[in-house]
């Protein structure tokens, strides 16, 4: 069986369309797209608003994950950070993580053939 691989990537929400069209042309099957308010070093100043809730300033951006083959992760890694770029500061981040198994509820098909 072919070695799985997460993909996360924390985006801005104005490139949420380009990233999530790119990876669709790119033939991934399925994706999660989560709202999130990013707080930290990373955030462009320019965009953040301040959050009485987390007690900081926040910007609004969008996390995109995804399990794909091993062979295929970095391919779709450079595909995010090429599309999802604007040359500012805060235009995200790539997480790739092993995967030990994925089970398709439905069908009980596992791995890669539950992606399907």
């Amino acid at each position: 069986m072919e070695t799985l691989v997460e993909i996360r990537a924390v985006v801005r929400r104005p490139m949420l369309d380009r990233v999530v069209c790119a990876l669709k042309e790119a033939g991934v099957p399925r994706l999660t797209v989560t709202n999130v308010h990013a707080i930290g070093a990373g955030v462009d100043p320019a965009s953040t608003q301040i959050s009485w809730d987390e007690g900081s300033r926040y910007a609004d951006k969008a996390v995109v994950q995804f399990v794909c083959g091993h062979g295929a992760c970095q391919d779709m890694a450079d595909l995010i950070s090429r599309v999802a770029r604007t040359g500012r500061r805060g235009d995200g981040i790539v997480i790739v993580s092993p995967v030990l198994d994925v089970i398709k509820i439905r069908t009980g098909r596992r791995g890669l053939d539950a992606l399907a």
